[in-house]
């Protein structure tokens, strides 16, 4: 046997050692990550920047309806935060309903094909978590004025799937 290939000192073997220990552990991470994968569903935060993020590139228009800012950059944008988190109706959605008449005045998805159970929203204006079924949802309850100095009142809700 070649002695050469033997370390000479321990602490070259404990630092060898360490070295192998690390790698197994990455792959290890790395495995768990491809099996369990992250899911934005699971993190609120993340979810509650997610409709900021959707609101802050619509502004509301005389005709009664949000509609994306007329900005190609913002409208881009917007177009990329629906299909990078699936709001368009494939699997996710995200919308915004006038309180006053029940009618959706924005809607991520073409067609409003809403497959979520609304569970009970509690009145105010602080942002809200809530889980069915199939979906985590942020709701967040939020009011506008108009030309006629009248309150207008809005609920925006972002839902993503739990699985």
């Amino acid at each position: 046997m070649q002695r050469w290939f033997e370390a000479k000192h321990p602490i070259a073997r404990h630092f060898a050692l360490g070295i192998a220990l690390t790698g197994l552990m990455l792959t290890l991470l790395a495995a768990t990550l491809l099996v369990f994968p992250y899911k934005l569903a699971a993190n609120p935060e993340v979810q509650g920047e997610l409709l900021y993020d959707v609101l802050g590139n619509l502004e509301y228009s005389a005709n009664g309806r949000f509609e994306p800012i007329d900005d190609p950059v913002l409208r881009q944008r917007l177009a990329d935060l629906v299909v990078e988190n699936r709001l368009n109706g494939r699997g996710g959605m995200a919308y915004i309903v006038n309180l006053r008449d029940g009618v959706t005045v924005w809607s991520a998805a073409m067609a409003m094909s809403f497959g979520v159970d609304m569970p009970k929203v509690r009145d105010g204006y602080t942002m809200q978590f809530l889980q069915t079924a199939t979906h985590q949802l942020a709701v967040q309850n939020f009011w506008l004025k108009d030309a006629g100095n009248a309150r207008l009142e809005f609920r925006m809700v972002v839902a993503l799937p739990v699985h």
